[in-house]
């Protein structure tokens, strides 16, 4: 049914209109005159609407509706890359908010899905910073969480160390470390780090993971990637990279490209990510769809959590 209001007429039904509205305003932040442009709905009915989806429990630590062309994506994402789960949220008003809304969804989904004795394998990233900002504090019994990657020498919040030992923090788990750099200077230093005891350790608690969560980075000008200086994007691009997954460069077809920054990075190997159980794919934006299908297509991916961007992005060719 139709939403009308002084001649506007929303292309949604009332329960999406709902679902839609809180995510914008809950998720989002957006202003309800924001909203009101969105959704082609009237400012009093924004508010009318976020007022019963609050009463009727639409929102409450997290929003319960789906949205309906969410639900169909899913399915189709499910199909399509053999999937057994995805989990697809609206497409963010401002897309540089899409990190934060699908940050929401990754945190509601591990909030569900990780339970007592799990170990979990990290990866990094600004999406999972966000899903990590939003997971609950609750303990669970027995848990591990294992970082995938080396550290940055220059400390600051976006760090592989700091994702890893802050989700631990939240459930009450153990935490291993890769005590290296992520990048070495040379790739005969590479080796010699990855070799140490210590380094061997931690990669052999990350192989006995039952559930890996991981981003991709994509060559946009806000990359973390890109931002810490490690790399020449443009050199990366003339090699056929499309973006990273667990710093490793990728071509469209999800193969390691031939370049020495590759010979260099001191992260768990991509070939050993099918050994794992349940690998989870956070990330989405329109920037993200060429490294997420390459991603796709070269990793054993259980779970996706995305936006409807790259959803449709990925669905369409």
């Amino acid at each position: 049914m139709a939403v009308i209001e002084n001649d506007k007429v929303s292309r949604f039904p009332d329960a999406e209109l709902k679902a839609r509205a809180a995510w914008h305003y809950y998720v989002e932040g957006l202003t309800q005159e924001r909203i009101s442009e969105i959704l082609g709905v009237g400012r009093i009915k924004v508010h009318r609407i976020l007022s019963a989806a609050r009463e009727e429990g639409v929102v409450q630590f997290r929003i319960r509706d789906s949205v309906v062309e969410c639900v169909q994506l899913e399915e189709r994402l499910k199909q399509r890359f053999g999937l057994s789960q995805a989990v697809v949220v609206p497409s963010a008003a401002d897309r540089s908010n899409a990190p934060l809304m699908i940050g929401h969804a990754a945190a509601a989904y591990l909030a569900d899905n990780v339970n007592a004795g799990d170990v979990i394998a990290l990866g990094w990233g600004r999406t999972l910073k966000f899903a990590i900002n939003e997971l609950p504090r609750r303990p669970i019994a027995r848990t591990t969480v294992v970082s995938m990657l080396g550290g940055l020498t220059h400390a600051q919040p976006l760090n592989p160390t700091e994702s890893a030992w802050e989700f631990a923090e939240k459930i009450g788990a153990e935490c291993y470390l890769l005590p290296v750099p992520v990048y070495a200077d040379r790739p005969e230093q590479r080796d010699a780090f990855m070799s140490q005891r210590s380094v061997q350790d931690v990669v052999f608690r990350a192989r006995r993971a039952n559930i890996a969560v991981l981003s991709v980075g994509s060559f946009s000008n806000d990359s973390p990637i890109a931002n810490y200086g490690f790399i020449k994007p443009s050199e990366l691009e003339a090699a056929g990279a499309v973006g990273d997954i667990l710093c490793h460069f990728i071509d469209a077809e999800g193969r390691i490209v031939d370049h020495e920054v590759n010979r260099r990075v001191c992260a768990y190997p991509l070939q050993d990510l099918s050994d794992i159980p349940t690998t989870i794919l956070v990330s989405g934006g329109r920037e993200k769809i060429a490294v997420m299908r390459a991603a796709l297509a070269n990793t054993k991916v259980s779970v996706l959590i995305t936006d409807e961007d790259a959803a449709k992005g990925l669905l369409s060719r």
